[in-house]
């Protein structure tokens, strides 16, 4: 692993488990290969989001009913790439303790 790519995986983790949680000089493989998972984690999560429709206040019509499915499907086909805090959240917990073991080494 060359500067640039121990840089960019620190970004990651930093993303997901807060700033100064690494540095570039501290990721190793095992750290890569955790942040890489918890980022495909992250992104099942945000594409099921994007297949949830926004919440009514009122009576469901078909005109709420197709432009749920329109923004749906716009979104599908922009390939919107973006991550939901809710699932960044739920990503982080869940690999908190992986990622400080590959980090330590562990």
């Amino acid at each position: 692993m060359d500067v640039n790519d121990k840089k960019y995986v620190a970004t990651v983790i930093n993303y997901f488990w807060g700033r100064n949680t690494t540095t570039p000089e501290g990721v190793n493989e095992a750290a890569a290969l955790v942040a890489y998972e918890a980022l495909e984690q992250a992104n099942v999560c945000s594409n099921s989001m994007d297949l949830v429709p926004r919440p009514t206040y009122a009576k469901s019509g078909i005109k709420y009913v197709l432009k749920q499915l329109a923004g749906i499907g716009k979104r599908i086909q922009s390939g919107d790439t973006a991550i939901y805090n809710s699932c960044k959240g739920v990503v982080g917990l869940r690999y908190k303790t992986k990622i400080m073991m590959a980090l330590s080494g562990v």
